[in-house]
């Protein structure tokens, strides 16, 4: 998984909305929100779970609740 706030799109979903927070780890329901890619991504660690850094990809997600 790649990115922090804005995912590449190629990211899983669920473990995206974990580590944004928007979901327990027991799970539930989100809203995902395709964007635009991002020239780079930053990785980071949220709530137990890890990100990657990239470079460029075409397509983004963002998630809420």
């Amino acid at each position: 998984m790649w990115g922090t706030d804005l995912y590449t799109d190629d990211s899983n979903v669920c473990s995206a909305a974990l580590h944004a927070g928007v979901i327990p780890a027991t799970g539930g329901t989100v809203v995902v929100t395709l964007q635009p890619g991002l020239s780079s991504y930053r990785g980071t660690t949220r709530n137990g779970v890890s990100t990657l850094p990239y470079g460029s990809w075409a397509g983004s997600f963002s998630i809420s609740p």
